[in-house]
């Protein structure tokens, strides 16, 4: 995708990856402006909204492991030369590898269903914890799973949840036509952790993120609502903005696959009313509770 803002007040970075509208309104227009642009060129664009900035696309079980068992703040990456080690790799990979089969597997009702209904067991379970981390229970939170949604306005109610006044939130906007071949809808979460684990058994790269959308699943209004798209950080060393920034690089044809847009500061309010006036509200998003 080859795409630059619609307002002249709209600052962006050297890159071009990061966009920072100068109101609220400029940040809906350019918002529009991304998505328009993509379904013109038919793309299939993903979003997802953080609440801070600063906040990098890493999953729960990352930003968990970084914090509770690294002692490392969850936003800030980890020193170069010590997450690109083997000896990191390992650790992490077998922290992950211990809740997903060795500690944990999907309850037994997951494998039943799946016999009859040709789902995926292993992803219902990681989808579940998603949408109710209540009910990850266990040391070890959290997937390999970031949520991500195709509805900007779902991005934008979650950017600016519980956001501080003082405070920027973001709407990440991902191009995944962009990517090349890594939608997949029939290939299983079994699968990919035996592909993860060969990885991390012999010491190699376990590959780009992949996005996964089973043609069959579990109904659930709370994920349906929200639109939601999973996408799996299979290189648990590094957040999804860094892994494709290395792609971009590889493709070398000036394709953006990701911009992260700013929603300003003090627009909590301005935010919420337009929301409130598209029917995203909280009992919407979170029908379940």
């Amino acid at each position: 995708m080859k795409i630059f803002p619609l307002d002249q007040s709209t600052k962006v970075t050297d890159d071009n990856h990061e966009w920072i509208p100068s109101s609220f309104e400029s940040f809906i227009s350019e918002l529009t402006n991304i998505k328009t642009h993509c379904r013109n060129i038919d793309h299939l664009a993903l979003f997802r909204g953080h609440r801070e900035n600063n906040w990098l696309l890493d999953s729960t079980f990352v930003r968990y492991v970084k914090e509770k068992v690294l002692g490392v703040n969850p936003v800030e990456r980890i020193k170069k030369d010590y997450r690109f080690s083997v000896q990191f790799q390992r650790l992490i990979g077998g922290l992950f590898l211990y809740k997903f089969g060795t500690r944990t597997v999907p309850h037994k009702v997951l494998f039943e269903l799946a016999e009859k209904n040709e789902i995926d067991p292993w992803f219902e379970w990681m989808k579940r914890i998603q949408q109710h981390p209540n009910e990850d229970l266990g040391t070890l939170q959290g997937s390999f799973l970031i949520d991500w949604t195709q509805s900007e306005e779902v991005a934008v109610f979650f950017a600016n949840e519980s956001r501080h006044t003082e405070k920027e939130g973001s709407v990440w906007f991902a191009d995944i036509t962009a990517m090349g071949k890594v939608l997949h809808q029939d290939i299983t979460v079994e699968e990919i952790l035996a592909k993860f684990q060969n990885a991390i058994h012999s010491d190699i790269p376990p590959g780009l993120p992949l996005i996964f959308y089973p043609r069959k699943q579990i109904k659930c209004e709370q994920a349906n609502n929200q639109n939601a798209v999973y996408i799996a950080q299979m290189d648990l060393r590094s957040d999804l903005a860094e892994i494709w920034r290395k792609k971009e690089m590889e493709l070398n044809n000036d394709e953006k696959i990701f911009i992260k847009l700013n929603l300003p500061k003090n627009t909590n309010k301005q935010c919420a009313k337009w929301l409130f006036d598209k029917n995203i509200t909280n009992n919407f998003i979170y029908p379940d509770r």
